[in-house]
């Protein structure tokens, strides 16, 4: 029987902030004692961030499928425990739901380059922040994506939610952001 071994990933950065992988080939067993090595590929830092986001708003657009807007009730919860899961697994990035107006204490900015990026992107909606930061002694490319209230239940649960500190969200408004870093070093 012939399995087919999947290519392994290794990730590093180059000294000029570049994010380099490098992929084996895929073969077939048994395996070959050699392998040829593909060539390097070069990410930005911010790029790989805006594919992770590409990635995180699409799972997020699931939750507001025409029919399934009960969905959306809890759908800070689901990318938190989705997050979660993804460290379980060991990934090196992070992203989190954060808002200026949290219902839950837990989805209030931590660091002063949330705060700055929430900030950033209240006042420019439809632009993102980029910045870095240390946390726990690494390095990290940190971007804010403006979260928009594209349903009528992002609305009707922010305004309604007695846990609520604004009352007052409009279709279109900017109700938060998600937070997505990118480690510099590993």
């Amino acid at each position: 029987m012939n399995h087919i071994k999947m290519p392994e990933v290794f990730v590093k950065f180059t000294l000029g902030g570049m994010l380099v992988l490098a992929a084996t080939s895929c073969q077939q067993e048994p395996p070959v004692t050699s392998l040829p090595q593909a060539p390097a590929v070069t990410f930005k830092p911010q790029e790989l961030a805006d594919a992770l986001h590409a990635v995180i708003a699409a799972d997020q657009k699931t939750y507001a499928l025409p029919g399934d807007e009960t969905l959306l009730a809890h759908h800070a919860q689901k990318l938190r425990a989705a997050a979660e899961f993804v460290q379980q697994e060991g990934a090196e990035f992070h992203y989190v739901l954060r808002s200026l107006w949290p219902i839950n204490s837990k989805d209030a900015p931590e660091t002063d380059t949330e705060k700055t990026g929430l900030q950033y992107v209240l006042e420019h909606p439809g632009t993102n922040y980029y910045g870095g930061e240390s946390l726990g002694g690494r390095r990290y490319f940190t971007a804010v994506y403006g979260e928009k209230a594209t349903v009528n239940a992002c609305t009707d649960c922010h305004n309604r939610n007695p846990d609520s500190p604004k009352k007052d969200f409009k279709m279109g408004d900017v109700m938060g952001g998600l937070v997505v870093r990118v480690p510099l070093e590993f």
